[in-house]
């Protein structure tokens, strides 16, 4: 079996059955449900929206956040298989407001072995070190927050 993973900040909407499952539907979420509904309190529910004629995600909220969806292809197939949300909500900083990973691609699935949730935080630390004035980067659902180290 082939197995590509590309990130990207659109997807066609063809996908929407398969990101409103990921997001609205993950086995994971009870894990971390107080953060998610404290982050959801503070800073407003996911909506994926059409843009253009490609799928997002907006919180209303929170309009200026950034997503980025990490992309499976595979034996001619393709399938989101994780979302990040953030917003650069501080001259310093940048929050994640909402991770999530397809329950075939968390801890103990079938493609566990590909590390997405790891990729896509490396993917928004790269952002968050090109961007100029970024020092930190929080994760909303921990409360935490990382000093990114210079690139």
């Amino acid at each position: 079996m082939s197995y590509a993973l590309t990130f990207q900040s659109r997807l066609p909407l063809t996908m929407r059955g398969q990101l409103e499952t990921m997001l609205f539907f993950n086995e994971g979420q009870h894990r971390v449900r107080h953060a998610i509904e404290a982050t959801i309190e503070r800073y407003g529910l996911p909506e994926v929206v059409e843009i253009n004629g490609a799928l997002s995600l907006q919180i209303a909220k929170c309009p200026d956040v950034q997503i980025l969806f990490a992309v499976q292809s595979a034996d001619g197939g393709a399938r989101p298989v994780g979302v990040v949300v953030y917003v650069r909500d501080s001259i310093e900083r940048l929050t994640v407001l909402h991770l999530c990973v397809a329950d075939d691609h968390a801890t103990g699935g079938r493609f566990s072995s590909q590390h997405v949730l790891q990729r896509l935080l490396h993917q928004i630390r790269w952002v968050a070190r090109r961007t100029q004035g970024v020092e930190h980067m929080a994760l909303a659902y921990r409360g935490s927050q990382l000093r990114l180290a210079q690139a």
